[in-house]
């Protein structure tokens, strides 16, 4: 890892801050041939790594610590939550809203197993297993992974909100999917009950793979069935306390009416299912 002085460290995580407050309110892919031109607001990035790249969706992306891989989204505004008229709607679903949130680097796959191991230990893996979701963990669980990350890697990791989490899996959509389901999702239909390799479908618009479907996802929010009807433009974290946590997705034993955009499901955070996993967003601000 390269070494900088920390007033360096310090200018740059101002720059990522000062230049994140003037993005402008829609995410717009840069082009694949533009060059290397990378954004201000990822300029700290290059002390971490020099593993940095556009995807073939014109998002860029880097490669970190435990080959963690993670793509950048810009700051803008979406509609959040769905219409009574969608197929498999639920109440919680709505009112459907604008909701602003800011710049951030989102998991390009959902945590493996591998990642899990080299982080936490534990016994080896076969090979196939390697690449499978890390599932069978709870909300507790993560938070004493991210723990380990962070002392590890000195990077503020974190899980997604939820509002993070649905602009992310949209990827520009407004729809209940963001694409055939059979093309982008492992599901009850297709998955033989079973997590298969991360990536191994289609990715969303962004460059995300595995957004639906494969394993359901742990967000950072309390769950409320009404806080839409509250909620925050800007930024929104969910309801300050609860009993339950949000995850989203839906997973290999579920079928198309969870896997949704958004559909919202929520979880004993101290329990962990087989068919419950996690993806990684990483704070601007360094520690």
């Amino acid at each position: 890892m390269k070494q900088f002085p920390f007033a360096m460290l310090l200018m740059l995580a101002g720059m990522a801050v000062a230049a994140q407050a003037k993005s402008i309110e829609q995410p717009i892919p840069i082009s694949p041939d533009a060059g290397l031109d990378i954004p201000a607001e990822l300029v700290w990035i290059t002390l971490i790594t020099d593993k940095i790249k556009q995807n073939p969706q014109g998002f860029w992306e880097v490669k970190l610590t435990n080959g963690i891989e993670m793509i950048y989204i810009p700051a803008g505004n979406f509609m959040m939550g769905s219409p009574r008229q969608e197929e498999g709607w639920e109440n919680g679903e709505g009112p459907v809203h604008r909701v602003y949130v800011n710049g951030i680097l989102i998991g390009k796959y959902e945590v493996t197993r591998a990642q899990w191991l080299a982080v936490m230990g534990g016994g080896a893996l076969r090979a196939e297993e390697t690449h499978l979701p890390k599932a069978d963990v709870s909300h507790d669980g993560v938070q004493e992974f991210l723990h380990a990350l962070r002392r590890r890697s000195g990077l503020r990791f974190r899980l997604p909100t939820e509002a993070e989490w649905e602009k992310c899996c949209r990827g520009g959509s407004s729809g209940p999917q963001y694409g055939p389901l059979n093309e982008i999702a492992w599901h009850v239909g297709n998955s033989g009950e079973r997590p298969h390799a991360v990536g191994s479908k289609d990715p969303n618009d962004f460059g995300i793979f595995d957004m639906l479907g494969n394993v359901w996802e742990w967000c950072s929010d309390w769950y409320g069935s009404t806080y839409y009807e509250e909620s925050p433009y800007r930024d929104p974290h969910g309801p300050k306390l609860g009993k339950r946590r949000v995850c989203r997705g839906g997973g290999f034993r579920h079928g198309g009416h969870y896997l949704r955009c958004a559909h919202r499901n929520d979880q004993d955070p101290a329990k962990s299912k087989p068919h419950l996993g996690f993806r990684l967003v990483l704070d601007f601000t360094l520690r």
